[in-house]
Parts: C-alpha cells; structure tokens; sequence
C-alpha cells in the first residue's frame, strides 16, 4: 500500500464527475442538485418533418410551463431532424433548465418568426402582395423573409391547396398563415439525447466559496474552480470563459 501523501493546498476541478461533488460534499460543501444545462428541444410535429437543416436568423421564443410561468428569449433558431436547436433553444433551455427538469422536459413553445413585424405590419404586407401578384401561387411564393420549404409546409399546414392563387386566398386562411408566423405553437416532449447537453446546471453552492480567491470557507486550502461549481452561463463561451477565470483564481491564490 502506498503511503498517503498530504497537501495544504488542493484544488477541486472535475468538472461534472460526480467523484468530485461527494468529494466536496464530505468535506462540508452543499451540493445544489445537478440538471442538464444548454440542451435542445424534442420536438415530433409534422410541420418539422423533413426539414432538417432549415434555419432562421432571429426568432422570439416563448415557453409557457402552467402556474403562469413564462421563459422567453430571442436569437437564431435551427431545425434539427429531433426538433429545434440553435442559439435561442441553448439560452432558453439554460433560463429554465431546471423549470424544465421539473416538468421532464414537457412544455408548450410558442415561435414568433419574424419578430421584427407587428401583425398588423405583416398583414399589410401579405395584403398588398396579395393585391398586386393574384395569379402567383401562394405555396411557392413567399411575401416574407422565411425560408421558402417552411412558407410552403405552414401554407400546406393550414390547409390551402398548392394549386391556389394569391387572388383566391380567403381572409380565415391569412388569418391562419399570420397565427403560423407570428404566434406558431409547438410541444416540447423532451430534450437532446443524454450527454449532448453542453453543460451542467448545479454543484458547489457558492455561498461557501470565497470567488477572490476560489478557496472554500468551510474547508481551509481547498479551492474549487469550473463546473463543479453552481455556475452555468448562456451559449457564447460564457461557460469557457467561467472555468478560465476560476481556474486562474484558484491558481494564483494557491501560490501566494
């Protein structure tokens, strides 16, 4: 057997591994409960089907999980052959992540696909284009700035013919097309496959951890940097970044 070694200094910094929450939770530490953070949307619903690849440079997101909770965020969205990913689903999904855990990653997701438009703007706009191209055929000319395979599956989705004039839409079917694009619901029914999410919401209470240094208050010379800590940011190197500076933290203090 080899002879125990001791340290006065140690730092903690295994990431998600659980080894290294019991670790910290032996030596008095709090572990917050640990969920998936930064993770995509299951979504089953026809009008995705097939269309994988698709997307949309600036969305408005809404999810809507009952008791009038409501998240919401903005940015580029992406059809995915399971659902919806892209950098509004990641910011969404890191707001709520655990709102989301809660209900197992079932919830009602409503898509404003041209935010940049009031209703009353896009529907002038399908009016006129209405008016001055009547013998263009709705499914395959698109008066707004959505890629053209979704604006023929939601002119399908709502019921209107391929063969069907701009001059022979009815006002119940712009109404339809108007609630698709501005006020689209969809069911959430899970979240990306297991240890595709990028990072962990959870760990380390920070309450009993001094951030100038990164050493712990309950535990004199142990320091504790990255994701074992409760810290997970939004997409965009946010959670990178929280590592590197942590991590450097408890570098330097440990020399000192």
């Amino acid at each position: 057997n080899r002879t125990p070694e001791r340290y006065d200094r140690l730092l903690l910094a295994t990431g998600s591994e659980h080894q290294g929450y019991r670790f910290a939770q032996s030596l008095g530490h709090t572990i917050i409960p640990c969920v998936p953070s930064l993770f995509t949307f299951k979504v089953t619903d026809n009008r995705l089907t097939d269309l994988s690849g698709i997307s949309f440079p600036d969305v408005h997101l809404a999810i809507s999980l009952g008791d009038s909770k409501k998240l919401e965020q903005s940015g580029p969205l992406l059809i995915t052959h399971w659902g919806l990913s892209g950098p509004a689903v990641l910011k969404l999904s890191a707001w709520g992540a655990r709102l989301l855990h809660d209900c197992h990653y079932h919830a009602d997701l409503t898509i404003n696909f041209l935010p940049e438009l009031s209703t009353d703007q896009l529907t002038t706009r399908l009016l006129a284009y209405k008016q001055n191209n009547p013998k263009r055929f709705i499914t395959t000319e698109s008066p707004v700035p959505i890629p053209k395979r979704y604006w023929s599956r939601i002119v399908q989705y709502v019921g209107i013919a391929d063969d069907t004039t701009w001059t022979h839409l009815s006002k119940e079917q712009m109404t339809s097309i108007i609630t698709e694009v501005t006020r689209a619901r969809f069911a959430i029914c899970g979240k990306g496959i297991f240890k595709e999410e990028f990072v962990t919401c959870g760990g380390v209470d920070l309450k009993e951890v001094d951030f100038k240094t990164m050493q712990s208050k309950l535990c004199p010379g142990l320091y504790l940097a990255g994701e074992i800590l409760d810290i997970d940011g939004i997409t965009g190197g946010f959670n990178f970044q929280s590592c590197w500076t942590t991590g450097w933290l408890a570098g330097m203090s440990m020399v000192l």
